[in-house]
């Protein structure tokens, strides 16, 4: 009996280890996106920041009128005398309104009436700057 028993104990082992295994299914790997690898910039840099765009001017609408001609030829030589001088001096016209036929000259410009004004009250305490005016230019 222990005859069989060995026997059969053996047919059981090599029945087991001769057993056609299953092979595992294989899974399909998922892919994944590979992104390339970001490159990170060592060098410090500075960052500008924009500069902001200048105001604009407003142009002069004031001047103070040192001269006022009726002969163009003599408004622009004065004008020429003011510029030696350090002013800048222009000749005004006007194709409207009172005294339109004569040639102002001015030797300042404002865009600020307020400061037109005050101006001119400073230059007629000068002597002989006493009949400057302010022109408004439309």
């Amino acid at each position: 009996m222990k005859k069989i028993l060995l026997v059969a104990a053996a047919f059981l082992v090599i029945g087991v280890a001769c057993k056609d295994k299953t092979k595992p299914v294989k899974k399909t790997p998922v892919k994944k996106e590979v992104k390339a690898p970001v490159k990170k910039d060592t060098v410090a840099r500075k960052v500008e920041k924009p500069e902001p765009e200048p105001i604009p001017e407003k142009p002069d609408k004031y001047f103070l009128i040192a001269g006022s001609f009726s002969d163009q030829a003599n408004a622009q030589s004065f004008k020429e005398e003011l510029v030696e001088k350090g002013f800048e001096s222009q000749v005004i016209t006007r194709n409207w309104g009172d005294n339109s036929d004569f040639y102002k000259v001015s030797y300042m410009g404002f865009s600020d009436k307020g400061e037109a004004i005050k101006k001119m009250e400073q230059e007629r305490i000068q002597a002989g700057k006493e009949d400057v005016w302010v022109l408004v230019k439309r």
